[in-house]
């Protein structure tokens, strides 16, 4: 091997190395879903390949944590702040798996795919109108809970006209992007676990993708509830974690309070808040499932054809499975006041 060819060979092992290596480090110290991410991998004792930092974790978020210990919220920077920072780069990048994928769409949703569906945007548009079609009578006011960039809340203007749209986020530059995107609508920067709204003002209200960011879900259920007019309908989209662990370990999540981890707690929860006539489909396969199947083929694809490198492709498909790793049930939810 010449010198030159050393060269470029160590760095290229190094760089593969510490990708994978950043990618894993995410997962944390959850033994169920490295075992998930690996398959048919065992672990002879609770300890094996954890770092002291993995020890420290489980000591204070395992089962046997002291409440004290436990990280919340609080710990955290702004959860707002965060999730921001967060999205708004994510959102508003063309580089990488985002402008691979989504193309000129401005849906940032998973989707609901099927087998005539070959694109992003059109199993995002598919995602939003099995959502609507909870709705039986699209009339009067609804609300865009959490509307991105307004797609969604421009998809809503085939249904409602503009003066009976409201669509809220938490990031001035989205909610700048949705009344470009749906002018006319009532866009404006909230929070949805604190709706300034009145009682009883709107006749439906939309969420998709969003609840596993709130603090908390009871939280919005119960303003959803209060600004919701007798008879009028919730109906979201969101996707549950597998473990209470995942909202310690990423600045984008809230506190493990949030945590849900079955269809049956959801359902006990929208109870609870006073909902009735509650539906809760498991839509994981078509959603989540088939989303990750699409990803990997297409970022294969964009591999074949030379649009990505080596590099690009393994922190891509990395990025992916630990995704994988730690994503439960994808559900539709549907519930009336």
């Amino acid at each position: 091997m010449t010198d030159s060819q050393h060269d470029l060979k160590e760095p290229l092992k190094k760089r593969l190395f510490d990708s994978i290596s950043a990618q894993i480090d995410l997962i944390g110290y959850v033994p169920d879903d490295i075992a998930k991410l690996v398959k048919n991998f065992t672990f002879d004792t609770e300890v094996v390949g954890q770092s002291p930092a993995d020890v420290e974790f489980a000591r204070r978020s395992g089962k046997n944590a002291d409440p004290d210990l436990t990280e919340t919220s609080s710990d955290k920077d702004s959860l707002a702040s965060q999730v921001n920072n967060y999205y708004d780069q994510a959102f508003y990048s063309r580089d990488g798996i985002m402008g691979i994928l989504l193309g000129d769409t401005q849906y940032r949703n998973i989707g609901y795919w099927d087998e005539t569906t070959t694109t992003q945007n059109q199993a995002s548009e598919r995602l939003q109108d099995a959502l609507l079609d909870f709705i039986p009578e699209k009339s009067g006011r609804i609300l865009d809970a959490a509307c991105g960039m307004g797609a969604s809340t421009r998809r809503l203007l085939n249904h409602y006209p503009a003066e009976n749209i409201w669509a809220i986020n938490i990031s001035e530059k989205q909610i700048e992007t949705t009344r470009s995107n749906a002018p006319g609508c009532n866009a404006q920067v909230m929070n949805a676990v604190d709706l300034k709204f009145d009682d009883d003002f709107f006749d439906n209200i939309l969420c998709i993708e969003a609840a596993f960011h709130f603090e908390t879900r009871r939280k919005f259920l119960e303003d959803a509830y209060r600004v919701l007019k007798p008879g009028g309908r919730l109906v979201l989209s969101d996707t549950l974690f597998t473990s209470r662990e995942r909202l310690v370990q990423h600045a984008v999540f809230p506190s493990p309070e949030n945590h849900i981890e079955t269809a049956e707690e959801y359902r006990k929860l929208l109870s609870e808040v006073g909902f009735s006539d509650i539906i809760i489909n498991d839509v994981s396969k078509d959603v989540w499932g088939a989303h990750f199947l699409h990803t990997v083929n297409k970022i294969h694809e964009e591999f074949y054809n030379g649009n990505l490198n080596i590099v690009q492709l393994t922190e891509i498909l990395w990025t992916y499975y630990h995704l994988n790793s730690i994503t439960g049930l994808c559900l539709f939810v549907s519930a009336q006041k």
